[in-house]
């Protein structure tokens, strides 16, 4: 849990400072169908393009030990309202 908090700590600075809004953060009680997750987290963006350059920056390829350290598994999935 130590690595999932050190993960957070550093990334949610970069999420603001790329514009983005948590929305919400979840803890997954039980999954239907899929592979299993401790959690999901929804954030709002002003476009994929401030997405997509926050998850290329140096800044977030410093954190990717600290992730792959706290989460066996992520997704990250870029939506759009249907």
């Amino acid at each position: 849990m130590a690595s999932v908090q050190e993960y957070l700590q550093g990334v949610m600075p970069l999420f603001v400072g790329a514009g983005g809004t948590l929305v919400k953060r979840l803890k997954v009680d039980q999954v239907i169908t899929g592979a299993e997750s401790g959690m999901a987290m929804v954030m709002d963006f002003d476009s994929a393009d401030a997405i997509t350059s926050l998850f290329e920056s140096p800044e977030y390829a410093a954190l990717l030990p600290v992730r792959d350290r706290a989460f066996i598994d992520m997704n990250i999935l870029v939506t759009q309202e249907m």
